[in-house]
């Protein structure tokens, strides 16, 4: 255990956001303010269920120490008294198994190995049998959710390391599928070089986040953030990259033309099973014939963007999660918020539940699915760090073009009192440019 515990509930919390912690399972909320909550329980999210992808399962067996130093650190910042690392039902977690003994009030919980296992709402189902409401969060019914990623940067925090590099999955089509640890700002195509991989952009796409809830790399030199869990090359005529592939007027044309009102992608939708008011034939249908009924599209807000109805249930090849997100980002924007309500888990939901090895197979991927080795890969010529890697407002440049920085430096700080988290070097370097994102020239 940690040394230097015990510690204050705002030692802790301020800890974090000066390392700049953020959710690393997707959606970058800072961490220091579900810390700052009050919670009986917390969740170490291990699920990943995006296909593929094993950045969290090698987490859990190769620092179980730090995932659960980090629990045990949220779950005392929370005033938590029950802490749970969920993990799909078959995956190996042996190193996390060996060291839970040390800990109490922490056990580990099998949860079915279906798609998405790794969604909160349905992740604090499974785990706890409380239902969030629909529009709301998990601290509406006492407990809060992080990635196990995000734990081990908590329990780093307190040592006062900030977050500098991200576990990620390199995999799919390639020669050397790997997981490797990389500086925060090293481009795509560097991930892939450094890894020995070289991929023909003329027969093969990259999926920067995953196969579901990824999307299509079309420059290279897109950064890796705190965010990213995976690279996946797939080929052109994947069946999901040529979805992913298509523009949004494309995706609506082909709605209008096609689309036949089944009703599959809402009857099959994870958070409609779960009592939420999303319909997703709906939103097709609005979109489709252009009569954007607010009743239909309102909906949208409720999308947790898992991918499921287009890359797994659409029978016609269409891509409702897609059009349903992209009205969702832009009903957002308009700052038009979902409304509350208490939700009532179908009847239907355990018959309905896909299991993990069916998306491996409808999505393509099932021959690109291999036990990962960990590769340890030199540090990028060049590293491009974004101020913007997290949910709320960008964090301000603290450096300018021409200034030497150290890895670990502050280099864009949060707005106290903001949603906004601090970003930092990470690597030694000269500072070549400013303005969204930090590049940094390795020394």
């Amino acid at each position: 255990m940690l040394a230097i515990l015990p510690l204050s509930r705002d030692e802790i919390a301020q800890r974090i956001f000066r390392a700049g912690v953020v959710g690393a399972g997707g959606a970058g909320f800072p961490t220091h303010i579900k810390a700052r909550s009050r919670a009986e329980i917390v969740i170490a999210n291990g699920c990943e269920c995006e296909p593929l992808v094993q950045s969290d399962r090698f987490v859990l067996n190769e620092m179980p120490g730090d995932v659960l130093e980090g629990l045990n650190l949220m779950m005392i910042s929370c005033g938590a008294s029950r802490g749970i690392v969920a993990v799909r039902d078959g995956v190996d977690v042996g190193g996390i198994e060996k060291a839970l003994g040390e800990y109490s009030g922490i056990e580990l919980m099998r949860v079915p190995n279906t798609y998405p296992a790794g969604d909160e709402h349905i992740l604090v189902y499974e785990c706890t049998g409380r239902i969030v409401p629909q529009g709301g969060i998990p601290i509406d019914v006492g407990v809060v959710v992080s990635n196990v990623n995000t734990l081990v940067n908590v329990r780093r925090s307190m040592l006062g390391e900030p977050v500098i590099t991200r576990v990620i999955t390199v995999c799919g089509d390639i020669e050397n599928p790997c997981i490797t640890e990389v500086p925060i700002g090293t481009s795509v195509g560097d991930v892939l070089r450094l890894t020995g991989n070289s991929v023909d952009l003329s027969r093969k796409a990259i999926l920067v986040g995953g196969v579901m809830m990824g999307e299509i790399c079309w420059d290279i030199s897109r950064p890796i953030d705190k965010r990213t869990g995976a690279v996946v090359v797939l080929p052109k005529g994947n069946r999901v990259v040529e979805a992913k592939s298509l523009s949004l007027e494309k995706m609506i044309r082909r709605a209008a033309s096609i689309c036949c009102q089944c009703t599959f992608c809402t009857e099959m939708c994870p958070r409609h099973l779960m009592g939420h008011a999303i319909q997703p034939h709906r939103i097709m249908r609005a979109m489709s014939w252009m009569t954007h009924q607010k009743m239909d599209l309102a909906g949208s807000l409720l999308c947790c963007g898992c991918g499921l109805c287009g890359a797994y249930v659409c029978p016609m090849g269409l891509s409702p999660d897609r059009i349903s997100f992209t009205v969702r980002s832009t009903l957002l924007e308009m700052g038009v918020k979902p409304e509350p309500s208490q939700a009532k888990v179908s009847g239907l939901r355990a018959s309905r539940l896909v299991p993990h090895g069916k998306v491996l197979m409808r999505t393509g991927t099932l021959e690109f699915d291999r036990h990962l080795r960990f590769v340890s890969i030199p540090l990028p010529e060049r590293v491009s760090i974004p101020l913007h890697q997290h949910s709320g407002l960008p964090a301000k440049p603290l450096v300018s073009e021409g200034v030497e920085v150290k890895k670990g430096q502050l280099v864009g700080i949060a707005e106290e009192g903001k949603i906004s988290a601090n970003v930092h070097a990470s690597i030694d370097g000269i500072v070549e440019h400013v303005n969204g994102s930090i590049v940094i020239r390795k020394s």
